[in-house]
């Protein structure tokens, strides 16, 4: 890795009680009214209650789902934050270096002036995974919708930049919209090194799910990024089932192949920010020092 893009383990990712999602704009965006914003919400959800209708920051209360807390149930909320100004020189060289979802990322990033952010709020730890994932994605759907001049979607947590249009298409399964939308495929060179690299995901921590990662050398990197994407939808799926010590089918060809099993362990990520990844040793064409006690 480059100076720009040295190790530092300090940069802690943690769990989004809050998880945002900004919709980015060359120019600034007009205000969406009150009831302009409620009734795309009633139109996705059902029936919602208005929690703040005043002012740039609009949020309802979601009934079709339900966060649980020790004083009782309530539903969550979704927010929508209009009028925000947007420096898109706050992504560091690392986040840009990561930019593979939109032609010209880094160039967008600093193209767009203005955003508007969504949210969840009184959810998180307290609604379901794919309930909260599902309402999140549903709300990004509707707000979309009402912004035809959206430039690109930004996922702070992620590091993902993506285009408006793979949400519009309603090309993405809808247990696939978090993945491809919230969650960054990264890919690494490794430095003074013999042809050593690393793709890892970022944004799965921050709905309470592993990262991956594969130290590796000698395989094809857009493999080995589809392999993690496929490995992230099954920890989504299935709420992360694999344990430390326990093998899964591995890629042989390029393809994934019961015939290949490589070896899974849960450790602190080798890149920022610091995070639980479950690590897959690759074989053969594995890189690196690991523990196999």
């Amino acid at each position: 890795m480059s100076d720009a893009l040295k190790q530092d383990l300090s940069q802690e990712a943690e769990f989004a009680n809050m998880l945002m999602i900004y919709l980015l704009f060359e120019q600034k965006p007009e205000l969406l009214g009150a009831e302009t914003v409620k009734r795309a919400a009633e139109a996705k959800f059902g029936e919602v209650d208005a929690v703040s209708e005043e002012g740039e920051l609009l949020s309802y209360a979601v009934k079709k789902y339900t966060a649980h807390f020790e004083e009782g149930d309530m539903p969550p909320f979704v927010l929508l934050g209009q009028g925000l100004k947007f420096d898109g020189g706050e992504a560091g060289a690392l986040e840009r270096s990561q930019l593979w979802d939109i032609e010209n990322g880094a160039e967008v990033l600093d193209s767009c002036k203005y955003s508007v952010m969504i949210a969840d709020m009184m959810g998180g730890a307290a609604m379901d995974r794919k309930d909260r994932c599902e309402m999140l994605m549903d709300w990004l759907e509707a707000v979309l919708a009402l912004y035809p001049d959206c430039k690109a979607v930004w996922v702070p947590a992620g590091g993902k930049l993506t285009s408006p249009e793979v949400m519009r298409g309603g090309g993405l399964p809808r247990d696939q919209r978090f993945i491809f939308t919230c969650v960054n495929a990264r890919f690494f060179n490794i430095e003074g090194t013999d042809g050593e690299r690393v793709v890892d995901t970022l944004g799965m921590y921050a709905v309470g799910l592993p990262d991956v990662q594969l130290h590796f050398r000698g395989l094809d990197p857009n493999a080995v990024t589809d392999y993690a994407y496929n490995i992230c939808i099954y920890n989504y799926d299935e709420n992360a089932p694999i344990a430390s010590g326990e093998t899964i089918d591995g890629l042989d060809g390029g393809e994934i192949s019961r015939e290949v099993q490589w070896k899974c362990r849960y450790e602190d990520s080798l890149i920022q920010p610091r995070r639980t990844v479950l690590d897959i040793e690759a074989g053969s064409f594995a890189a690196g020092v690991r523990d196999n006690a």
